[in-house]
């Protein structure tokens, strides 16, 4: 109904669009934390780890923070901005999903990882009103991601329970 991208409602005021951010920084820390936590029982995320890591390289700091600004702030723009009022919250959480399309199969759970991402940013949005929270929570997890892919090796995941070796 009007060109606010950023605003569900035109008449949102001030206040509301200074305290919504602080909300997505801490969805973006939970959700960063959660994945942290999962790595070690997911071997798609140390193979995610190593293929981001050989694309990034070891980039600046401000390169990391630009382009984990960047990033969430187009994304969401077009996906939470643009497409969900256009299209609702699981056409544009897929379209979302089929952007993280990795270059290997074994990768496929990122894209439905972004899809789960896709509807949690999605869902900021409804219930924040607007933007804010959903790109402050892309860019805590975008920057924490990156940061973390470009400065440490993967974690290795463990298949099965570890035993010692047999001595005979």
């Amino acid at each position: 109904d009007t060109n606010d991208v950023w605003r569900l409602d035109p008449r949102q005021d001030l206040v509301t669009l200074l305290w919504t951010p602080a909300v997505g920084v801490l969805a973006g820390m939970l959700a960063v934390q959660a994945f942290r936590a999962l790595q070690g029982h997911m071997v798609w995320l140390g193979e995610l780890h190593r293929e981001f890591s050989s694309l990034f390289g070891r980039p600046a700091s401000g390169e990391l923070v630009l382009l984990a600004a960047a990033s969430a702030l187009g994304e969401e723009v077009l996906f939470r901005g643009a497409m969900l009022d256009a299209w609702g919250l699981w056409i544009s959480s897929l379209v979302f999903a089929l952007l993280h399309i990795p270059p290997r199969a074994s990768l496929w759970p990122w894209t439905v990882s972004a899809f789960v991402m896709g509807l949690g940013f999605g869902v900021l949005t409804l219930i924040t009103g607007n933007l804010g929270a959903a790109v402050a929570a892309h860019f805590v997890i975008n920057l924490q991601n990156l940061a973390y892919v470009t400065r440490n090796r993967p974690r290795l995941a463990l298949r099965g329970p570890v035993r010692p070796a047999d001595p005979a």
